[in-house]
């Protein structure tokens, strides 16, 4: 009689989940299969790293919003969950091209060009809408923010 290859493992969260545990040699199927059901199934897990991940994000978005004396965001419950590292890691990202690492802009220009006119963008959806835009559009982009709110059906489309 052969020794089993798929095992019916109940996970620690109470998912349970068939295993194919054939690469695994024979005699340490029955203890695998007993470790897994320890952890959580793989969805599970899954979610709670990106918990783990965005409670990190946050953490340092906060700093960075402090740090930079970034307003707080305006928004949903959801939106507020997500906005400030949507914020965080695209002025992160344009301020390590720009200045860093091209240095097509000093510190000075950075702040006056791109900062000043950030620190007045407070609703989150802004932020979330354009957080994955290219850097090099990001003056252009902050600087019309304002103009964008206050005239709301302005649009580029000419019909």
């Amino acid at each position: 009689m052969a020794v089993k290859t798929i095992y019916s493992i109940q996970h620690s969260c109470r998912h349970i989940a068939e295993r194919d545990l054939s690469k695994k040699p024979a005699g340490q199927r029955a203890g695998f299969a007993s470790w897994l059901a320890k952890q959580p199934c793989t969805t599970c897990f899954a979610k709670s790293k990106s918990r783990e991940d965005q409670k990190a994000g946050i953490a340092d978005a906060e700093h960075f919003e402090n740090q930079n004396e970034l307003p707080k965001l305006d928004g949903s419950e959801k939106q507020l969950m997500w906005a400030p590292i949507f914020r965080h890691k695209l002025i992160f990202k344009a301020h390590e091209l720009l200045v860093d690492t091209d240095q097509v802009m000093t510190e000075e220009e950075f702040e006056d060009r791109i900062m000043v006119p950030a620190r007045r963008i407070t609703g989150s959806g802004w932020w979330m809408d354009n957080h994955d835009c290219e850097v090099e559009d990001l003056e252009e982009l902050v600087t019309t923010a304002i103009d964008d709110v206050a005239v709301p059906t302005a649009s580029e489309n000419p019909f």
